[in-house]
């Protein structure tokens, strides 16, 4: 980095400030009523509170202030008023503190944040003033001023590549992958150890390029884990190459002390510590270690993932979504209510409700209308789902405001749902802002589930709602998932919370041909009435019976797909060498043709082809059988030598 603490400023970027802060922006006093403002004076205030006085700083600091505040105004990344209100009126005391504390710093870029911000929070104390915002959990002005300008000047001075700082934007990284409607484009790596923190860079080099800053931000805290550990237990070591088994073991053991019954947790990480052992030995990194990455990691190491029962899904209750319905007009602000009626329409992802385009979200067709996106998770693009007529007049009202509101600047890449102005100007609306609306929405509409408890709702329990409704309203698995653009029918049928009401319908239209059981007595298929069937466990059987091959085995039946192949289902005894009877087994296989020929009876009655084929197979195979041994003769295709001679004695009986 090229700024160093307490010395001499990169002198391009001193310069720039210089060439910035000309004209009217060289008086220490700014009148907000004043021309210079005249494009970024975006509301009007009362009388008071109208200029910014900068003399209270120190020369040092001055300029920088001033081109801050300037540089954010001008970005639109600042409101004027925000600038006169929050940050002009905390110049005074932030002055002060910094006269007290830091007499001789050269920029805001020299300070050690955190301790500056105990240092000014317990200076801010003795004042008797507050260093909190209505209460909240939230720094003051004066702190929100100091840490800000430390983050920019930080940033504004390190003349670095982004790969070589500890922090990366990854704003400033050409291919990353980020959402527009995130607030976080930062990985940090200062809290991993310097000497493997060159490795952990390269790694994440290597992974930005092609996977989402989630999934980046979950590899750099699970590394730091891991790299802490290693670096405590071997504080020379600037590379893993002489990493054992026995430095796993002893890794799993403080990794299963850390997460204890959380096997979700423990599960993730492990295997993101496996991909980044397999990826830096595939790369052949020098820092790789010297034993292959199987003989570190056994996949008995790994939990086994906890399977996931129907009362897991967070899906929202009947009762509540009628609530929902009911009270939706007083979800403040009102700009988030058609987000969430497009999450309940289409039970989309909160990310692709937020990516959708004003120029081409809408399409109507001589079937009705559909909303139209891209789903980025699985990069399913141009997808589109049915919405009904009023979801789609809410659509095209959101269309008609957005389009008369937005311009190249404020929203250039003419998104729906976008911020016009400030800090966030030309991106969709904040993820997190949507779900704490949404959280004082059910608190303060009082939003309930069945037993009278608050029922708090995320954005992504719409759609595991939307999921189990498509099912349970009887779509076809493969239907649900390509609505839900899922990558595969797995996920899908994670949404597979299947009623009871939803599972007896279903049954009926199933059977509407008809089901049947073999009499016992006679032998013969007999159909059975639904209205007969009270037992649960019977129409489950049944159910399960209409549905299987049929094939009536020595002491049941085969339970098998009709569609999964069997190469032993056919009773294979008949057609093996090995299989010897003699005519005492006559009154056996007597039954058996005739419970065969009884199946095939039901085969030909319900036109199922496949049980007619299979069984006439093993039928084929009886019947011959039979007429041998009632003349009289063993059946054994072995023949005598098979039966009698062993080993050599066949070789000398040829």
């Amino acid at each position: 980095m090229n700024l160093s603490v307490g010395h001499l400023l990169p002198e391009i970027k001193v310069s720039e400030i210089t060439q910035k802060v000309t004209g009217y922006f060289e008086n220490d006093i700014w009148d907000a009523d004043d021309a210079a403002f005249n494009d970024f004076r975006k509301s009007e205030w009362g009388k008071t509170h109208r200029t910014m006085n900068f003399s209270v700083f120190p020369t040092r600091l001055k300029n920088e202030v001033k081109f801050f505040i300037l540089t954010r105004i001008q970005k639109d990344d600042l409101q004027l008023y925000s600038a006169v209100h929050n940050y002009a009126r905390s110049f005074k005391q932030l002055s002060k503190f910094l006269k007290k504390f830091y007499p001789n710093i050269n920029s805001f870029a020299d300070l050690d944040i955190n301790k500056a911000l105990m240092q000014l929070r317990s200076h801010l104390s003795e004042l008797g003033l507050s260093i909190r915002i209505y209460g909240r959990r939230k720094l003051s002005n004066y702190e929100n001023l100091l840490n800000r300008l430390f983050l920019f000047y930080k940033g504004f001075y390190d003349t670095r590549d982004e790969f070589e700082k500890d922090i990366w934007d990854v704003r400033n990284i050409p291919g990353a992958r980020f959402p527009d409607h995130e607030s976080r484009h930062i990985l940090n790596f200062e809290d991993i150890p310097i000497p493997f923190r060159p490795l952990a860079k390269r790694y994440l080099k290597f992974r930005i390029s092609h996977l989402s800053l989630g999934q980046c931000t979950l590899d750099v805290r699970i590394l730091k884990l891991f790299l802490i550990f290693i670096h405590d237990k071997y504080p020379s070591w600037k590379d893993l190459n002489a990493l054992t088994r026995k430095d796993i073991e002893d890794y799993l053991i403080f990794h299963n002390k850390k997460f204890h019954n959380k096997i979700p947790s423990k599960r993730s990480y492990l295997i993101v510590l496996n991909v980044f052992l397999e990826t830096i030995e595939k790369l052949q990194f020098d820092e790789a270690p010297a034993l292959p990455v199987n003989l570190l990691l056994f996949k008995e190491d790994f939990p086994r993932p906890i399977t996931k029962t129907e009362n897991d899904i967070k899906y929202i209750p009947e009762g509540v979504l009628q609530q929902i319905e009911e009270k939706i007009e007083f979800l403040k602000p009102s700009k988030y209510i058609p987000v969430i009626v497009l999450l309940r329409a289409t039970g989309w992802r909160i990310s692709d409700i937020l990516n959708l385009r004003y120029d081409n979200c809408l399409e109507q067709t001589s079937q009705g209308w559909y909303l139209c996106g891209d789903i980025k998770k699985t990069q399913v693009m141009n997808h589109r789902v049915p919405i009904t007529d009023e979801v789609a007049a809410i659509v095209e009202a959101v269309i008609k405001v957005t389009k008369d509101q937005s311009d190249t600047i404020n929203n250039p890449k003419h998104y729906l749902f976008v911020q016009i102005e400030g800090v966030r100007r030309g991106r969709p609306f904040n993820y997190y802002d949507i779900r704490r609306s949404m959280k004082r929405f059910t608190e303060e509409q009082n939003i309930v589930d069945d037993s009278g408890n608050p029922f708090f709702i995320k954005n992504h329990a719409f759609r595991h709602t939307k999921g189990v409704e498509l099912l349970n309203n009887g779509m076809n698995i493969l239907h649900v998932q390509k609505w839900m653009a899922h990558a595969s029918p797995e996920m899908t049928l994670q949404y597979a919370k299947i009623l009871d009401t939803t599972m007896r319908k279903s049954w009926e239209e199933a059977t509407k041909q008809g089901i049947f059981r073999i009499d016992i007595e006679n032998k013969r298929p007999v159909k059975v009435e639904l209205t007969d069937i009270e037992n649960e466990d019977i129409i489950e059987w049944e159910y399960i019976r209409h549905n299987l091959d049929a094939v009536k085995m020595e002491l049941g039946y085969c339970m098998k797909p009709i569609k999964q192949p069997c190469p032993t289902q056919a009773n294979p005894c008949l057609s093996c060498r090995n299989f010897c009877t003699t005519p005492e087994f006559i009154p056996k296989f007597e039954m058996e043709i005739k419970e065969v020929r009884s199946v095939i009876e039901r085969g030909v009655a319900l036109g199922r082809q496949v049980w007619i084929d299979k069984n006439q197979t093993t039928l084929d195979r009886l019947e011959p059988i039979l007429e041998t041994l009632k003349d009289g003769t063993t059946h054994h295709l072995a023949g005598k030598k098979g039966r009698e001679y062993i080993g050599e004695e066949r070789t000398h009986e040829k």
